[in-house]
């Protein structure tokens, strides 16, 4: 089995030459690097749901790699998971590549934003590009604890991944990105000094800032502004 782990290792090294993840088959993952390995026994076999977006591992491309991988994306964990020798295998989020899946017209960016102002990187799916400022997606799927029935009129919840709302994002050019806030002036405030154009322009033309089409259009627009 250590002689079998090995062969995976250097396989991922030559691969991508940085430290990295590997899931095995089982409920078990291992992290991996040049000097230990640590085995962390996961979530109940009972768990209903899924991590992934799309469950099967399809054709992708890596900005930073000339090849096409099978790849797939884990929103639970926030990762991109590749197959390699029917194997599935992880990589840290440590530079800003991206990942396009043409079959899906469907691109990933990794960028840096703050998550209960902790600052981390993550995968966020490519909406509006712009020179100055861009629209990103932040998929989302949430782990929710079994729920014990405590009467016997009660009903046992199992473990469950469940896929809840999207996020937008706006992104800059530092490749960072900070989430949109619920309320519209907040929102409007991100454009800074075109602020009063945006607003102007999305009541013009009855656009809102919660739904993707009108989102597009009105970043769409700023692009345009001088």
């Amino acid at each position: 089995m250590k002689t079998q782990l090995n062969k995976y290792v250097i396989a991922l090294m030559l691969l991508i030459s940085v430290s990295c993840y590997c899931q095995n088959s089982s409920n078990n993952e291992i992290f991996i690097n040049t000097n230990n390995l640590i085995t962390i026994d996961l979530i109940s076999k009972e768990l209903v749901g899924t991590s992934y977006i799309n469950n099967e591992f399809i054709p992708g491309k890596i900005s930073n790699q000339k090849a096409v991988y099978l790849l797939r994306y884990n929103a639970y964990k926030d990762i991109m998971e590749m197959e390699l020798n029917n194997k599935p295998y992880y990589f840290p989020l440590s530079t800003n590549y991206s990942v396009t899946f043409e079959s899906l017209n469907k691109t990933y960016q990794v960028l840096d934003y703050k998550e209960k102002e902790i600052t981390k990187k993550g995968l966020f799916v490519v909406v509006f590009i712009g020179e100055e400022i861009s629209l990103f997606l932040k998929e989302k799927i949430k782990f929710f604890e079994e729920v014990k029935a405590k009467t016997g009129y009660d009903k046992y919840k199992p473990p469950t991944l469940k896929r809840v709302d999207d996020e937008f994002y706006i992104g800059y050019k530092n490749s960072s990105a900070l989430a949109l806030p619920n309320k519209k002036k907040d929102i409007i405030s991100l454009f800074g000094s075109k602020a009063t154009e945006i607003e102007s322009f999305a009541n013009e033309n009855k656009l809102g800032f919660k739904s993707e089409e009108d989102l597009i259009k009105i970043f769409r627009f700023y692009s345009t502004l001088k």
